[in-house]
């Protein structure tokens, strides 16, 4: 089944790296950043608790920002600042400013153990991109090398696990659905959504979860490099 595989689509956060991580620190940068720009008072009671707060009411009424994270936090911030006394333009500038420093920051990270050495190795043998339902700038860190392109949900209609995303890429990498696998964490955006649409689909199981994907999956793996071994790769 696999000999039939030419290219191989990757979810980002927690399945090239650990998201949790390197968006914590970007919070925290993010918010330094703000606190020397602004009075003292309008950054007080800000904190993670008290951001997502804010958020989760700003996609109850902007709903159909959701799942462009970019928009999302900008708005956020924007909120935020108008909350506590700026001006709209004041407000729109800080927010710009600290999505800024906060971008930055988000794309500083680690990625798992041998997860590029496994990136290097495919590139010579399949077409590689990526799918996210997050706003990392994949092509912009060192890994991007080794990608065709890197689809963000912000620029379409619908997120994962929505067949738009997926049917693009199979389109940008004229390979037919069979002839393409893909890979992530979780069931729900990347093994049903990438399944509907008619890809292979790998499981990216790193915690060793026990649940539905064992079975859903065509597989299960917990170490990217398990993808040398599934796809007949070796040195």
């Amino acid at each position: 089944m696999t000999k039939l595989i030419r290219a191989l689509t990757f979810d980002l956060d927690n399945t090239l790296w650990e998201t949790d991580v390197s968006i914590l620190r970007a919070e925290d940068v993010m918010a330094r950043h703000l606190r020397t720009l602004t009075p003292s008072e309008w950054m007080a009671e800000f904190n993670l608790e008290t951001f997502h707060a804010l958020r989760k009411l700003v996609v109850e009424e902007q709903p159909q920002i959701a799942h462009n994270l970019t928009s999302t936090r900008k708005e956020t911030l924007k909120r935020w600042f108008e909350n506590r006394g700026a001006t709209t333009a004041i407000a729109y500038d800080l927010a710009n400013e600290g999505f800024r420093v906060f971008y930055e920051e988000r794309q500083n990270v680690t990625p798992y153990p041998g997860t590029v050495a496994t990136l290097k190795q495919l590139s010579k043998n399949f077409k590689l991109a990526a799918i996210t339902n997050g706003n990392a700038d994949l092509m912009a860190m060192q890994i991007g090398r080794y990608f065709q392109f890197s689809l963000k949900s912000q620029d379409f209609l619908e997120p994962k696990p929505a067949p738009g995303m997926f049917e693009e890429a199979l389109k940008l990498l004229k390979v037919d659905p069979h002839e393409c696998m893909h890979v992530g964490d979780d069931i729900e955006h990347d093994v049903i959504g990438a399944r509907q649409v008619g890809m292979k689909t790998v499981w990216f199981n790193m915690h060793s979860l026990s649940q539905e994907g064992d079975t859903l999956a065509d597989y299960v793996i917990t170490d990217l490099r398990e993808l040398l071994h599934l796809l007949k790769l070796h040195g």
